[in-house]
């Protein structure tokens, strides 16, 4: 009797132990968090809705916005601003995956990326997707597939650019 309850059951674990891992430990509505480094407020993140699972992964869903304060580079670009639909972060790989109409901002730079999903290593503290993405400034727009960029947006590089930006050449010293 117990080995024919064993042949029956068995099939299911795997299933069973799946769907356990995707219940979540801790799940809240109108989440907020704010960060602080060296006493200083470092950023806020907030959403709709947060489930945190056991092996410390965490979903954000609804409503993303987080602001990014980086006080050395606010003094004279003032802060990040990220809205999206989705953010997943991994915390095995050191992953965040901002999905959902993904908008990142510098408001007072007139500076602002447009992508369906965005990537964050938080080990290389690089931002990057393969997706088709826009990005414009006071002056020009640009278009094309692919983006890598340091964590406060000031080197990018696009793998297939298309448009025009007008880049303004200096005069070199010497010669």
């Amino acid at each position: 009797m117990v080995l024919l309850y064993g042949l029956l059951i068995a099939p299911f674990v795997p299933a069973y132990a799946a769907l356990e891992e995707a219940v979540p430990l801790l799940e809240t509505t109108q989440f907020q968090l704010l960060g602080t480094e060296y006493g200083r407020l470092s950023l806020t993140i907030k959403a709709d809705e947060m489930r945190q699972y056991e092996n410390g992964n965490i979903t954000l869903s609804g409503g993303i916005e987080i602001v990014l304060f980086n006080h050395k580079m606010d003094k004279e670009e003032g802060p990040i601003h990220i809205h999206a639909g989705t953010l997943s972060y991994n915390k095995e790989k050191e992953l965040c995956i901002i999905e959902g109409n993904v908008f990142v901002s510098k408001p007072q730079q007139q500076f602002s990326i447009t992508t369906a999903q965005l990537w964050y290593d938080m080990k290389e503290e690089i931002l990057f997707t393969e997706l088709p993405i826009v990005i414009a400034d006071k002056e020009n727009v640009l278009k094309g597939s692919g983006l890598r960029a340091t964590r406060d947006l000031t080197k990018y590089t696009i793998t297939a650019p298309n448009g025009t930006v007008d880049i303004k050449q200096e005069e070199v010293l010497g010669g």
